[in-house]
């Protein structure tokens, strides 16, 4: 099975994709990552140096790649799901999860990260990203909302079970 997770900068994509593919056994992979090793910049520079759009299309293009693996955990970037290639792409080759943090808890994961976030901004700004991308984000096949105080081992958990039931 492969597994994407989608949701907003903050929402623990990373943190729960490595605790669900040990769960599940599978490789996990985090796509900003893949963005950084093959361009050999971290996405802030890619961003600044680059633009969106070369980010945009080394993404889709690393997102491409997932298709080679049959059992796979993808941390997506936080704006992966807003295009729509790759959503058509998600669709084909998987099961998307939206992880359903909502804007507070965000906000209270972030500070001192919004150097490391190139479409963060201001607080205001964010929120404003944050509000356009939720109607994709709830688009997701699945959608899990984290429970207060719910570590990323507890969410893998009970991601597994959505996902037994889902398949």
């Amino acid at each position: 099975m492969r597994v994407f997770l989608i949701g907003f900068m903050g929402a623990g994509k990373t943190t729960t994709g490595r605790a669900l593919a040990r769960r599940l056994g599978s490789l996990f992979v985090d796509l900003d990552g893949r963005v950084e090793a093959s361009l050999r910049m971290n996405v802030a520079q890619v961003f600044r140096q680059r633009g969106e759009s070369f980010f945009r299309a080394e993404e889709a293009r690393q997102l491409a790649a997932c298709a080679r693996f049959g059992s796979l955990v993808v941390a997506t970037g936080g704006g992966t799901f807003t295009v729509p290639g790759n959503r058509e792409l998600i669709r084909r080759l998987g099961v998307s999860v939206f992880l359903d943090v909502p804007w507070g808890e965000v906000v209270r994961r972030l500070p001192g990260k919004q150097g490391e976030r190139p479409l963060f901004g201001t607080p205001e700004k964010a929120f404003e990203l944050y509000a356009q991308r939720l109607p994709h984000y709830r688009s997701a096949d699945l959608t899990v909302r984290p429970e207060a105080g719910e570590d990323p081992e507890a969410l893998a958990g009970r991601l597994v079970h959505v996902l037994e039931g889902f398949s």
